[in-house]
């Protein structure tokens, strides 16, 4: 009642807003407070001979320097995850209502200092925000932002999200990431990402186009009725970020103009089933990307500036300016003068299956034991602009990734366990003319382990403890946080612990 009166007192300052209207309106968020310790070290730095092949996942001798960077253990808050939002319904007789949610992240202040590894600022952006209509026999139709069903599952079936802060969330940062491992891609589409300006990079570009765990914009989604359990939720992403730098006249590294860019129009298909009934839930999802990765890719080239940063191991090639002209990652690059290789299509699959279920031990106790496992993967064609060269580009890339988990609740105590195995990149390449060998996902998996303690002071707040360990293998750049990830150089190993406050309204 508290709530609906706040909100009402908020809204009646709006011109045009009718008490009947306001009277629906509640205001919800979470605020959450995270001081903590965080290092990534333990980064390789043998030298590599400069024979080894463009198209392995073993960084070149260009690739990486002598001494790789070093994170030594530094104090930082990371106060990614606090929201504010506003939801609201309205009868229409007959069964059928209209609904709204307007959902912003909000924040205590952005980490400061370098390195802080944050995708986000001071300013607020949005989070899941739609309208729609709800009948109680064909379900729930959304318009606007908001968490694909592929995302929807890795949360419906996590045992610990009782102490899922940004920082805990790491399951994020090893899984639904094909390429880069940088963890969830929130909020934004590839027009955001794709178009040179503050804060933009062929990095995030190419992250954005990558990445199955989305908070998507350009969403219209249907949500079955609850159906004895059985749930069902289908979403198509509008393709309105079509087109851009990779549909258009490019400049490429050498300034040799290409007239020939595809027009490519990305889509997303997600599709998910759940059944939760009592002590146990079982979820499926499916996402199909079309032309996502192929916009991203030539997008990253020719609209944020040239090659990837040095050092950004994709997929079997590390990208950098000494060896772009030679890499198993040719899409937009200028590989010689009156010559180039772009990428004309691109499918991303992914698969996701997992369940939980909560055994009551009685006395107020339970354990829950949960489970997820993925397989992502990426099909690539080519087109090329003048002669034949001697190169070679990946044409397919695949990773699979699980998750096991356990939860034990004792009255205001709670404690959980997570371990997430991220595998090897496995692919294959196409040879344009040359010989080069082929493609080596060598040194690309991680693990990561947390634990996490959370004291409930009342049913809104409590105290949370955490400690997240990440071991990347030799060539893996895995952060293992959602936001303000260490930026873990090749087999760096970033740790992170600390206390956070969270309360919700």
């Amino acid at each position: 009642m508290q709530k609906k009166l706040l909100a009402a007192a908020v809204l009646s300052a709006f011109a045009g807003v009718a008490s009947a209207q306001s009277s629906s309106v509640t205001i919800y968020g979470t605020l959450i407070g995270d001081f903590q310790f965080a290092s990534a070290t333990g980064a390789d730095s043998t030298t590599l001979g400069a024979g080894a092949l463009s198209t392995s996942s073993v960084r070149t001798a260009a690739s990486y320097t002598a001494t790789p960077n070093q994170y030594s253990t530094r104090t930082r808050a990371n106060p990614a995850g606090s929201n504010v939002g506003f939801r609201g319904s309205e009868d229409l007789g007959n069964g059928l209502s209209a609904w709204f949610q307007l959902e912003m992240s909000t924040t205590l202040g952005a980490p400061s200092g370098v390195p802080d590894g944050a995708n986000h600022g001071n300013a607020p952006t949005w989070r899941n925000t739609a309208v729609g209509l709800r009948s109680n026999s064909w379900g729930t139709v959304a318009i606007g932002m908001w968490d694909t069903p592929f995302n929807v599952v890795f949360g419906s079936t996590n045992v610990t999200a009782r102490t899922a802060i940004a920082t805990t969330a790491l399951n994020a940062g090893l899984m639904g990431a094909t390429m880069l491992g940088q963890g969830a891609w929130s909020a934004q589409n590839e027009t955001a990402a794709c178009v040179a300006g503050v804060g933009n990079s062929s990095n995030s570009c190419m992250n954005a186009s990558t990445n199955f765990d989305r908070r998507q914009k350009q969403l219209l989604q249907w949500w079955s009725p609850n159906w004895n359990g059985f749930e069902v939720r289908a979403a198509y992403a509008a393709n309105a970020f079509a087109d851009g730098a990779s549909g258009s006249n490019a400049n490429l590294a050498t300034g040799v103009n290409i007239t020939s860019l595809p027009s490519l129009k990305p889509t997303i298909w997600d599709l998910s089933a759940t059944y939760n009934n009592g002590p146990l839930v079982v979820a499926y999802a499916y996402s199909r990307q079309k032309d996502l990765l192929a916009y991203g890719a030539n997008a990253a080239v020719n609209g944020v500036g040239g090659t990837l940063a040095a050092g950004t191991a994709i997929t079997g090639g590390t990208i950098t300016a000494a060896n772009a002209a030679s890499t198993g990652w040719n899409t937009g690059l200028a590989l010689a003068a009156g010559t180039g290789t772009f990428m004309n299509s691109s499918t991303g699959t992914g698969h996701r299956i997992g369940g939980k279920y909560a055994l009551d031990l009685g006395a107020g106790s339970k354990v829950t034991f949960g489970a997820l496992w993925e397989s992502l993967k990426y099909s690539m064609s080519y087109n090329q602009v003048g002669a034949a060269v001697a190169t070679t580009s990946l044409s397919e890339l695949k990773k699979s990734a699980y998750r096991l988990q356990a939860a034990y609740e004792m009255g205001n105590h709670f404690i959980g366990f997570d371990y997430t195995r991220a595998g090897e990149l496995k692919g294959s390449v196409v040879n344009f003319g040359g010989n080069l060998g082929g493609f080596n996902g060598g040194g690309t998996g991680a693990k990561a382990i947390s634990l996490t303690y959370a004291y409930s002071l009342s049913k809104r707040t409590s105290l949370i403890g955490y400690y997240i360990d990440v071991r990347n293998d030799t060539n893996a750049t895995y952060g293992g946080s959602v936001f303000a990830a260490m930026p873990a150089a090749a087999g760096a190993d970033p740790t992170y612990y600390g206390v956070a406050v969270r309360h919700a309204f």
